[in-house]
Parts: C-alpha cells; structure tokens; sequence
C-alpha cells in the first residue's frame, strides 16, 4: 500500500538543558494527515551530514516528538495496517532543525532612544544568548540607507557608534559550530533621537517701522513654529494674532496692514527625530499710522535727539575763566578780577513715551582760584519738563521749577588792600527752553536759554533779605548719538549768575538808605556734557 504523508511542523520549543556532555538538542514536534486504515506508523530521521546516524521510531497518532541535534535531516514514513503489515516509505522529505531564534533585549522595540550627542552616540545592543550558539551574526541598518554595519559576535551584545537623528532596523541570529543557524532572525527597529536644539536669537527691531522679523538658524534646525501675540489695549491682556507651523525661512516679514501697537514674537526651531527647542521671545513696539519709507526715513533722522521712555543721566563739566566782579556799599568795596574756573554737573531725569512730561534733577559744583585760595559754591535745581514736536525735526522742551543756588562775594578793604571771601545763598524760580533740531540720525544741535530769579534768601553775610536779581545763561551745543543710549554733546554756553541783597546803613559803614550789596559772576564756558539712557 503506497503512503503519501504530509509533514507540518507545528511548534518547535526549547528542550530541558542537556548535560555539560551532551550535544545540544531542541524537542521537535511533528504531525502529518492520519492515513484511512492504519494502525500504527514508522517514522524514519536520517541526518543529512557525512555519517550521519539514522533513528526509526514506531507511534499509534500521525505525530511524533523528539530532541534533534540542530542540523539538516531526510524523513520518510510508512504506515502499518491492522495486520501489521508496512505500507510503502513516502518519498524522503528534507527539513532543517535550526537553533533557536534570539530575544533582543536592548533597545526596545520601536523604542526612541534620547542621546546627548549632537551628531555621533554610543549605542549597546544586547540580546538573549541562543543554548548550542558558538557566535551570532549582528546587522544594523539605517533608514537612508547611509549606515550598514555587519558584524560576527562571540558574545550577546555589542556596542557601535552611530550617526543621531535616525531610525535603524537591526537583527541578529545565532550559528553553532556546523554553520547551523536560528531558524529565523530577531528582528528590531528604533529611533536615535538628536540632542535638543538650541533655541533662535530673535533680531530686536531697530524702530518701531518694523518691516521684517529675523533670527538666527540654530545648527541641525529644518524649519519653525512661529507665534505672533499682540497687546490688547482694552483687555489688556496678550492675544494670539498670527501662527505659522513648519516656516522654513529665517526671515518673517511683517505685514504693513496689520495695527501699531505692543506685540511680542515667539520662535521654536524644529527638526525631525530631535527635540524641538524651547519658545525664544522678543517683545517690539509697531508704529501706529503711517509706516510709509518716508516717515520711516524722518523718524530715523530725529534718532539723533530722541529721548524717548524711562530714565536717563546727563553729566557735564563746564570751563571757562571767569569774570568777577562785586560792589558793596557798607564796606565801601568795588572789586573786579578775572579767575580760571570750571563747573561740574550731574543729573538724573525721566521721560514717559505714552505722555509728553517729563522731569530732571541737577546738581553742579563751581569752582575758582584766585590769589592763591579756591572758592567753591553748588547748585541744585528740579525741573519738570515738557516736550512739543516742532516741524518734522524738531522739538521744543519748556522747563520750570525750583532752584537752590550759592555764590561767592569778594569784600575789599580799601585801607589795608586786604580782600576777604564770603558765600550767599538763595533759591527761587527757574525757566528753561531748549531747542533740539536733527541734522541726521547721529547729529544734531540745540541751542538753550535759561532765567534764574533770586527770590527767597538762603544766607547771606549781613542776615538781610535778598533783592530781586535776575541771572540768565544762553548756549548751544552740537550732539552725536554714539549708541541708542548714549549721545554726547560738546559746545559754548554764557552764563551770568547775580545776585544782590539788602545792604545796612550805618554810622559804621558807608551804605545809605536803599543800597544793596552785589555779586556778579560772568563766564564763557567750554561745554562738554554726556547723556545716557538706563
């Protein structure tokens, strides 16, 4: 009786572990179709290498198991009816018992894999060692294809390094000394991913004509997510106004239809399979109205004297021989000389951009030699101030406020030639305008008058009361704007300080009913002065 057997195998497992003597086998099931009539089968395994042995085994099912020596092997099978009699040997069927497939451990599948690399890492690749295995065959390959390594391992791991930034397949399968290979290889995949990006440095707009948003591109970036906010007046809180996912350009330009106001740019850099970076943030004021190459070019010029918001220092020095002169009747005194002197000043101010008011504090020390002594003498003054737009290129600052001033007398005696130094102190109102013009968006000129009346009596030397006197300085100065925040100015100024008071008459002096003593100090001043914003 002819027998056609069909073999399937179902399972193949790991067998118990052999002794340390023993060759290494794997339990190997079989089952086939079940043949009408039969009672009983034989199975026949040949191993298919030079002398090779033959095993024959008897079984009452059409399956069988058993532990095989990997290897390749010929099987045949015969069934035996109810009288016991063989049917025919099927045709010799060929199948391979391999060593066991390998579990891959390290990394995870479909895991992403975050290095601290910027281009290359140190990946370690580990996996289960195969029982009966003598080395294992590792393959890794990228996904552009770029990175191919091959290797043949002793051990169950290994370590390589590999480019950032992309996704690898990697398999590997165990050979035992015959050549005998796992039946099938493991197979891996993951993602490297790269070293976080750096965020963009966000370009701060020069003016408030903003035409343009730029940054720069940090290494490895593809593209960016970039979030326009605007300040919402009423609400005042910060809106989303515009959003651009995946921009690919360096460069946003800034439409000229949308309103002035407050706005504030947010940029993200992006790449594929690295981290994005975290938001970089830039806030910029926008003109309102007209934002035409114009105005622009016209607000560009008048750089050159803006002061526009928050606080700001002036220091300057002021040189100059000065011209003295005194009268005072109780002492029968007129004295007059000429002194090199120089005057010292300092001041902190503050300016609003939403109002045109402002304010300035000043205090200055004067000073001068003569005939071998120096007299100093101080001022101090507080300003408001308030700003006009005067044509497209000028401006007008009206200023008024209190002053504290203090200036020397000289008294001579016309017996003995003999002179001696006082200090008169007053305070009282003081105006101010300046007048500032832009030449370019670095110079300008300004051309200043100020009053200074002595009302109110500090000190003087006899206790009397002062008399109304007038002091006046006129000048002009030309400006260069270093940087925006800070501008020097160097030019002449005239100043006058008097000052007179109520003289004593007396049967002791010379003065008569209605005199008053006077100071009068007149200088044609160098000026050298700085302003500089905080």
């Amino acid at each position: 009786m002819k027998i056609i057997a069909r073999m399937i195998i179902l399972t193949i497992l790991m067998g118990s572990q052999a002794a340390l003597a023993e060759p290494y086998r794997r339990l190997v099931n079989f089952e086939w179709e079940a043949i009408e009539g039969a009672r009983s089968y034989e199975i026949q395994l040949e191993q298919a290498k030079e002398n090779g042995k033959t095993f024959t085994f008897k079984v009452k099912e059409a399956a069988w198991n058993g532990k095989l020596t990997p290897g390749l092997y010929m099987m045949k099978l015969r069934s035996r009816d109810y009288r016991n009699v063989p049917g025919e040997w099927s045709e010799p069927s060929e199948f391979n018992v391999g060593l066991e497939s390998t579990i891959l451990k390290s990394p995870a599948p479909n895991s992403q894999v975050q290095s601290k690399d910027d281009d290359l890492t140190e990946m370690e690749f580990t996996w289960s060692a195969v029982q009966g295995a003598k080395n294992y065959q590792f393959e890794l390959t990228s996904s552009d294809g770029k990175t191919k390594i091959v290797e043949a391992l002793s051990e169950p791991h290994h370590k390589v390094k590999i480019p950032v930034a992309m996704t690898y397949t990697w398999k590997v399968s165990a050979a035992n000394e015959e050549g005998v290979v796992s039946e099938a290889a493991s197979l891996g995949q993951f993602t490297m991913l790269g070293q976080p990006l750096e965020s963009p440095k966000i370009d701060t707009p020069e003016t408030e004509f903003v035409r343009e948003l730029k940054w720069n591109r940090p290494d490895k970036t593809a593209q960016y997510d970039i979030y326009i906010l605007k300040f919402n007046e009423t609400s005042k809180k910060w809106e989303k106004f515009q959003v651009y996912q995946n921009f690919q350009q360096d460069i946003l330009p800034f439409d000229e239809n949308w309103p002035g106001g407050q706005y504030e740019v947010a940029v993200r850099s992006k790449a594929e399979l690295r981290p994005q970076s975290t938001l970089a943030r830039q806030k910029f004021k926008v003109r309102h109205g007209n934002r035409s190459p114009a105005a622009e070019y016209t607000a560009l010029v008048r750089k050159s004297i803006d002061r526009v918001t928050g606080w700001y220092g002036i220091a300057s020095y002021l040189v100059t021989e000065l011209a003295y002169s005194g009268r005072n009747p109780e002492k029968n005194s007129t004295v007059a000389y000429k002194a090199l002197g120089g005057t010292g000043r300092a001041g902190l101010g503050w300016f609003d951009a939403k109002s045109p008011w402002g304010f300035l504090g000043v205090i200055d020390m004067s000073g001068f030699t003569f005939n071998g002594k120096t007299q100093t003498f101080a001022s101090a003054e507080a300003n408001a101030i308030y700003r006009t737009q005067v044509g497209e290129r000028g401006e007008a600052r009206f200023q008024f406020g209190p002053y504290y001033k203090e200036l020397p007398e000289t008294i001579g005696d016309p017996f003995t030639g003999t002179s001696q130094g006082y200090t008169i102190s007053s305070a009282g109102p003081h105006a101010g305008l300046e007048y500032w013009y832009s030449l370019t968006p670095k110079f300008g000129i300004q051309a200043n008058a100020h009053l200074y009346m002595s009302l109110l009596k500090i000190n003087t030397p006899n206790g009397q009361d002062m008399s109304p006197t007038l002091s006046t300085q006129f000048g002009f100065l030309g400006s260069y704007r270093f940087t925006p925040t800070f501008t020097g100015l160097i030019g002449y100024a005239l100043r006058e300080d008097r000052v007179s008071y109520n003289a004593v008459p007396s049967s002791s002096n010379f003065a008569v009913a209605g005199d008053v003593n006077e100071s009068t100090v007149v200088g044609n001043y160098l000026n050298i002065f700085a302003e500089w914003s905080f």
